[in-house]
């Protein structure tokens, strides 16, 4: 079993993790997992271990949690647990376990202090997430497969085992004596992943292709080499010129784009969906990500946003001064603050002016047009995005619009003469100090 070793210690060499480097090791009790402790430990890595309890299981999750315990104990080593309902998180945030077990794992890895942490997946596991993405829907770069060192969300993940297959770690466990927990759920038909272990896999080998595994590790691996460099080409990219882009670098970059603001799940649909909305090049369109963001695409612009989220208004500071005659307005496009803007002192009279924000149905007036036009038009042909329009200022005498800041003043509020009195205007965003 040299083999195992230096396989091991190769992978490891290579994303730069020298022996006596520390790492955690996760250890659900499995084989994979207790194979990549014992084999870590033996090869000199400062081992530290972690478990999380799911609660899945009744009294053998209990039981895992206690074999891994006396397994650390066994090789004093330090070891961290925790235990979190995922059935619970599951249907609090009505999400499938697979992904509650996700988030739970997330959560527990991002509460230790910094440092890489090792993952038993192995090359059966990298077929079979190839074959549960392929017949999901999924980009080419999500059928590459898993890389050895990945940061995901800030955590620095490493798979030592990948090249490795799931018997051989088993035959070295059973060589060296060694015992693990068997999970019953790694059985249980009702989750995909079984299906495509117990089912799919053994009709591929026995039907189409003995060598299956090695067939399809093989082509992962050219996805992966040419994936670098088709990642480089899109990374050249922006989001306000991706548009521009190839739609296969489009692809790419949608999914780099949203992994850098922390949101790595994303179906192929959803993908298609945002590189339609880039490709029309008028108006605004938003596309559901996940249960808490969409990507709103302003004129083949992306950007991220909260769905639904309480966002809480901006707040204004409106400056009046009397003075003579025709102001400097100046406005950088509809809501750039500050802006100022000189209307008639004479229309104005006793009433008070108010700010407020844009809202459905507001009529408006331009400076030099006979009639109204809806004010959502006009943003619209201001190129000003869907989701920042409530929040675009307007300034209003009573009930009528006499100023977009930014933009212009009401026909009807215009300075007719040089020597008119007139009311010199500034608005600039409140800032609380």
């Amino acid at each position: 079993m040299e083999k195992i070793l230096k396989s091991i210690v190769s992978v490891l060499n290579e994303i730069n993790i020298p022996r006596s480097s520390f790492i955690y090791v996760a250890v659900s009790g499995g084989s994979d997992s207790v194979a990549l402790l014992n084999l870590l430990h033996g090869l000199g890595y400062n081992c530290h271990v972690i478990h999380l309890n799911h609660l899945l299981r009744g009294d053998e999750s209990e039981k895992d949690q206690r074999f891994v315990e006396i397994l650390a104990q066994t090789l004093q080593l330090p070891i961290t647990t925790q235990q979190t309902d995922v059935s619970d998180l599951a249907s609090t945030h009505s999400i499938s376990i697979e992904m509650a077990g996700r988030k739970a794992r997330h959560s527990f890895f991002s509460s230790l202090p910094p440092a890489p942490i090792a993952l038993g997946h192995h090359a059966n596991d990298q077929v079979e997430t190839f074959l549960l993405r392929l017949v999901r829907g999924a980009a080419r770069s999500g059928l590459s497969g898993m890389q050895p060192l990945q940061i995901i969300n800030g955590l620095t993940l490493l798979r030592p085992l990948l090249h490795l297959q799931k018997e051989q770690l088993v035959q070295w466990l059973e060589q060296n004596a060694l015992t693990w927990r068997e999970d019953a759920s790694n059985t249980n038909p009702a989750f995909q992943r079984n299906q495509i272990r117990h089912q799919f896999l053994p009709l591929l080998k026995n039907e189409l292709n003995p060598n299956v595994t090695e067939t399809l590790l093989r082509t992962m691996k050219v996805f992966q080499d040419e994936d670098f460099w088709l990642d480089q080409a899109a990374m050249q990219y922006e989001a306000t010129n991706i548009a521009i882009a190839p739609l296969c670098l489009q692809r790419r970059w949608i999914r780099y784009w949203l992994h850098e603001q922390q949101i790595s799940e994303l179906s192929f649909d959803v993908c298609e969906q945002v590189v339609e909305a880039i490709n029309q090049p008028d108006g605004s369109r938003r596309c559901d990500i996940n249960h808490q963001y969409q990507v709103e695409i302003a004129y083949g612009v992306p950007s991220l946003i909260e769905r639904e989220a309480s966002i809480t208004p901006p707040t204004w500071t409106l400056k009046e001064a009397i003075g003579v005659g025709w102001g400097k307005d100046h406005g950088k496009g509809p809501g750039v603050l500050p802006a100022t803007a000189s209307i008639s002192s004479e229309k104005l009279a006793q009433r008070t002016l108010r700010v407020r924000s844009a809202q459905p149905g507001d009529l408006f007036q331009p400076l030099g047009m006979k009639g109204h036009r809806r004010l959502q038009d006009i943003l619209v042909d201001q190129k000003i995005p869907a989701s920042q329009r409530a929040f675009i200022p307007v300034v209003c005498c009573e009930n009528e619009i006499i100023w977009v800041p930014g933009y212009c003043i009401a026909s009807d509020w215009k300075i007719s003469a040089p020597h008119e009195t007139a009311l010199h205007l500034t608005l600039s965003q409140h800032v609380e100090t």
